[in-house]
């Protein structure tokens, strides 16, 4: 911070934490009614009151040490605040009025000790960003935030019915990631009747999301759930899978006409499964994970993928036995190859040579005899100096 002679009033404040020996204090006679920009980097120092901060509109906490909630009490007076971030810290609630900050835009409250959000949050019509933490529960009324564009990391387990439902009427929401975990206690008829209830409901709210100006969808999926089901998101440009595998690509993706970015486990990839997803045209880059099978995955000119420019694949250290024919993936330039195992010298340099546009190669994780790891390293550096290319190559033999 800088402070000329002329004048001591401050429009945008940075204070810098120290060691826990010593703190940060305010030079005397400092104007704050002023200040528009307050943040604390991470350290250890006294959190000036913010009664001072009349005119605030940024206010960046994150990881600050010292935040408690007591901290938090007066910042409902902050009428003009548009930016609050709070990740990181040991706070355990919000202020109940925090519906009064009608300007707020973003509030980042990962990371930290709160268990719900209050009521009134639903009345903060202005907000375009609420990032939480996974155990945050949310009130009724979600519907309310109309203007909300990206919601993260919401876990379904904890949410009130009213959520499951609401989350679909969020018409300008185009981030959206999501925990689908239905906990319950025990199998009985009631508790799978609720959790069907409960599944249909956010089925329901993310099809209608689809269709209207969603973008980019994450999920963590918990056992099988949604596999059954079919999904319409047709608007979705990236779309991401986390933990749970799918037994085969569901028929639903291949009507995702505008996917660019696709992450996707799958137990047993068949060659249907991979014409399913290179006939995506709009796709541009797939991660791909392959569970439980072994099967041969042959690439060519007629399985599609004709705008893909980076191919990730995670065999989970199966036996893999994979091959680029003549005219797949014709723009591929990034080819990365993640924990997989060679049982067989038929197929040790992928066929990388069929790759016109190829810059980059990584195989990260290789697994299988000694000699048949050589022998890939070998015709793999070989293919890489012949390339007209010349990709680069990294190439990393699992260690145990």
């Amino acid at each position: 911070m800088t402070i000329g002679n002329q004048s001591k009033v401050v429009r945008r404040l940075c204070l810098q934490g120290v060691k826990e020996e010593s703190s940060t204090v305010l030079a005397e006679g400092l104007v704050l009614s002023h200040v528009r920009s307050l943040i604390v980097v991470r350290g250890s120092m006294e959190i000036p009151s913010l009664e001072e901060f009349r005119h605030l509109r940024v206010l960046d906490l994150m990881d600050c040490s010292e935040l408690k909630d007591r901290h938090l009490e007066n910042i409902v007076r902050l009428f003009q605040l548009r930016y609050l971030n709070l990740k990181g810290t040991e706070i355990s609630k919000l202020p109940e009025q925090i519906g009064c900050l009608g300007c707020l835009e973003v509030l980042d409250v990962r990371g930290t000790s709160l268990k719900e959000l209050p009521a009134s949050i639903v009345n903060l019509r202005k907000l375009l960003h609420l990032l939480v933490s996974h155990a945050v529960k949310f009130p009724d009324g979600i519907a309310k935030m109309q203007a909300l564009e990206t919601l993260e990391d919401v876990r379904i387990s904890v949410q009130p019915f009213d959520f499951l439902c609401g989350l679909g009427q969020l018409m300008n929401l185009r981030n959206l990631r999501l925990i689908i975990d239905f906990r319950v206690e025990s199998d009985t008829e009631d508790t799978n009747a609720l959790r069907e209830d409960r599944n249909k409901a956010i089925v329901s709210s993310l099809c209608k999301l689809g269709t209207q100006n969603l973008r980019s969808l994450t999920i963590w999926l918990q056992r099988n759930l949604l596999h059954g089901e079919s999904l319409c998101l047709p608007t979705l440009e990236d779309l991401s899978f986390y933990l749970s595998a799918f037994p085969q690509v569901p028929a639903w993706m291949g009507s995702l006409r505008n996917l660019q970015r696709l992450r996707l486990a799958v137990e047993r990839l068949k060659q249907d499964d991979l014409c399913t997803l290179g006939a995506l045209p709009s796709l541009l880059f797939l991660d791909l994970n392959q569970t439980e099978s072994n099967r041969k995955l042959r690439f060519s000119d007629e399985v599609g993928f004709r705008f893909l420019n980076t191919f990730i694949y995670h065999g989970y250290l199966k036996p893999v036995d994979l091959m680029f024919g003549t005219g797949s993936m014709p723009k591929l330039e990034k080819l990365e190859l993640h924990e997989f195992r060679m049982v067989e010298a038929n197929s040790l340099g992928f066929g990388i040579e069929n790759l016109p546009c190829l810059t980059s190669v990584k195989c990260i994780g290789v697994k299988g005899d000694d000699d048949i790891v050589e022998a890939v390293k070998t015709v793999m550096e070989r293919g890489v100096s012949t390339h007209p290319n010349h990709p680069s190559l990294l190439f990393q033999k699992l260690l145990l």
